[in-house]
């Protein structure tokens, strides 16, 4: 059966509105549809004879919003549901406007509810009137009171009760009988609500209406709200005889707001203070601490390897570690400390009032213990550690933010040390943490502005003088800055993320300066090496976007030769080994760059279509006084030799590294006592003039 339903909608979008009629029609209505968007609008609305059923509110409107239009509709001396619609609210807002009157809120994008809670609310509307027509019938026919769905209780002026109706004794378990003659707060809970009652009676004493709410106590000895209202009745001459209290148990609504209250404020996996209330207890800890002239520590914990335990076995194997991981942390402090869960594998712990520094440490001892024991999940023991930045109020900020960020900092600090440590802040981290915040803004977009360079260190044939190619080698120059070395800058592209646009940038330009440099027609004997990253090599795309960089600059594909980490060797993805595949095919040069630093084995020069094999300048710069290094030299040079390996030696700066390298049979050799890095410019100029050579 279809129900006519009068609807006043707060709401400036006609869109949302549309869809909230299509979803009361959906639900049995009939809607009637009045949208207002202002406060003027919603009172002539409501001053006209129109028999409203329910008000809707969107949450914010640019001139107008839902706590307004709750004081609007209030002001009116209209009893209507009042129920919120909004995207996005926050909890706190949230019960403040249950506490000042709202009915309810829904999400905009879960209408399910809506329905339901209007029908629940338009029958809970009724019953508010029927309570209303019966509080004021009580006050000239105490028979009516029988009849309230509330519990109504008549005192004398001293508050001795001296009448109970029905629902107040279901509602607390106390007979008519046992209640009448006790004072009127004998079912308060004795340790809480004194404030509240003293408020109450010097309301009354004024001859006052009084509006509050209880936490009382059953006779079974279980614990209920109360939302009473305390009126005075007079006598003809206006003199103060009785009062009369009519309550509604508000229980379930009070467990409601306190639901709301505790999602806003505590961790629902862990249970221990979220984010927003470490905070506050931070701030009080600081202010605490200012007033007593003492110290507050901030211990910001980071869980080691918890990435690896999360991937392998999945979220709910992850969300038992973190519940447990909690649980040891919690054995760590004391009464009065917080421990709160940041978010993911971070934690916090505030001690407030600590005498120093040796103190704190003493309970990141305890912290670092606690982990060295193995969490078993799957039946698997998994050693996940903790790291931790220690900051102390005053020494290290004054400020909550200000503490948080340099724990962080301090944090990261002690896995750079090697995890499963414990670090406090200096003001060394901070100027570290700010230069390295300065270079990553300058890096990011470096190439657009024209500061990346590239020079390009000449490769000669060993057992001769002539140039086989060339390296091109990545340098940043800054307006007003020395030239800045890729090891001044690498690291951090590759940790922020930029290391692809970097490393893509290496490789076009390589491309078309080579091409202007050694020509279109150069054979595969003269050819140009650019390193490449794994994450270039991770991209599906980047075999094919490397064809199209030399169709773009008429560079053939015998004269690039690109170099690979020993790191790409085992990464294993198919996107990798795809590329490098691709890459081959198009006759392009693969190469092993800083052999034997990594992971060196036989297996991945067989599964790869390499070229060359470079060995390390660290082992080059050995031969003459390691033995080791020597050996280690020679076996590399056989054993390239032996899988049809061209080999090269980096970093050769002595005329005795040139003749060992020779004598051991290598191929091409690289380093500054042939030629040094130079800017193409230079290039050019030697290439008219001839190479230089040894």
């Amino acid at each position: 059966m279809v129900k006519p339903l009068v609807v006043l909608l707060i709401e400036d979008s006609a869109d949302d509105a549309e869809l909230l009629e299509m979803e009361l029609v959906r639900g049995g209505f009939r809607p009637t549809i009045r949208r207002v968007e202002t406060a003027a609008e919603m009172r002539t609305a409501l001053a006209s004879e129109a028999p409203w059923d329910v008000v809707l509110s969107d949450y914010h409107l640019p001139s107008f919003g839902a706590a307004a239009a709750l004081a609007t509709l209030q002001e009116s001396g209209r009893d209507l549901p009042f129920l919120i619609l909004s995207g996005v609210v926050r909890a706190e807002e949230a019960v403040t406007l249950l506490k000042r009157g709202a009915h309810d809120f829904l999400d905009k994008g879960a209408l399910a509810r809506l329905v339901p809670a209007i029908e629940r609310e338009m029958r809970e509307s009724g019953e508010r009137a029927h309570r209303r027509r019966a509080e004021e019938r009580v006050r000239v026919l105490s028979l009516a009171i029988e009849q309230s769905p509330v519990s109504v209780v008549i005192t004398d002026r001293d508050g001795i009760i001296g009448y109970v109706n029905p629902k107040f004794e279901k509602t607390t378990g106390y007979l008519a009988d046992e209640a009448v003659g006790r004072p009127i707060d004998f079912i308060h809970r004795q340790d809480a609500g004194a404030e509240t009652y003293r408020a109450m009676w010097a309301t009354m004493g004024e001859g006052r209406e009084w509006r509050g709410e209880f936490c009382n106590q059953r006779r079974d000895g279980s614990l209920f709200w109360e939302h009473a209202t305390v009126s005075p009745l007079e006598d003809a001459d206006g003199k103060i005889t009785n009062f009369v209290a009519v309550k509604e148990d508000i229980t379930a609504r009070r467990s409601y707001e306190e639901q709301l209250l505790r999602q806003a404020n505590y961790d629902d996996l862990t249970g221990l203070p979220n984010r927003l209330l470490m905070l506050d207890r931070l701030d009080q800890a600081i202010a605490l601490a200012n007033r007593r002239a003492a110290l507050t520590a901030l211990l910001y914990i980071d869980l080691d390897r918890f990435k690896n335990v999360n991937d392998s076995l999945g979220h709910a194997a992850g969300d038992r570690l973190l519940v447990e991981a909690s649980g040891r942390l919690g054995e760590c402090v004391r009464d009065g400390d917080t421990l709160a869960r940041m978010g993911g594998d971070e934690f916090v712990i505030i001690l407030p009032g600590v005498d120093d520094g040796i103190a704190v440490q003493k309970v990141a001892d305890r912290v670092i213990d606690t982990f060295a024991r193995p969490f078993v999940i799957a039946d698997q023991n998994h050693f996940v550690t903790a790291s931790m930045g220690i900051t102390l109020f005053p020494a290290d900020g004054t400020d909550g933010q200000v503490l948080l960020r340099n724990g962080e900092l301090a944090m990261y600090k002690a896995k750079e040390q090697g995890r499963g440590r414990s670090q406090f802040f200096t003001r060394e981290i901070n100027e570290r943490m700010q230069e390295r915040l300065h270079l990553e803004g300058n890096l990011r977009g470096a190439a657009g502005r024209g500061e990346l360079i590239l020079h390009y260190q000449p490769l000669y044939r060993a057992d001769g003088d002539s140039v086989v190619g060339m390296e091109a080698l990545l340098r940043w120059q800054r307006p007003g800055i020395p030239l800045m070395m890729p090891g001044g800058f690498i690291s951090l592209a590759e940790e922020v993320g930029l290391i692809g646009e970097i490393g893509d940038w290496v490789v076009a330009t390589a491309c078309r300066e080579a091409c202007a440099l050694l020509g279109p027609s150069a054979t595969s004997a003269t050819r140009v090496a650019v390193n490449v990253s794994p994450r270039q090599l991770q991209n599906p795309a980047f075999g094919a976007w490397v064809e199209r960089q030399l169709g773009e600059s008429g560079l053939s594909p015998q004269q690039l030769e690109l170099e690979i980490t020993e790191s790409v060797l085992v990464d294993g993805s198919s996107e990798t080994e795809n590329n490098l595949r691709t890459l081959c095919r198009l006759g392009i040069r693969l190469s092993i760059d800083d052999f034997g630093t990594g992971y060196s084995s036989l297996g991945y020069l067989q599964r790869y279509p390499f070229d060359t094999l470079k060995i390390d300048k660290s082992f080059v710069a050995g031969v003459m006084v390691d033995a080791n290094a020597a050996r280690l030299v020679e076996t590399i040079v056989t054993m390239a030799h032996s899988l049809g390996l061209e080999t090269v030696a980096e970093g050769v700066e002595t005329a005795e590294q040139l003749a060992f390298i020779q004598n051991c049979g290598c191929d091409v050799v690289q380093g500054f006592l042939l030629a040094k890095p130079m800017p193409v410019a230079d290039v050019a100029i030697t290439l008219k003039k001839g190479w230089s050579c040894y």
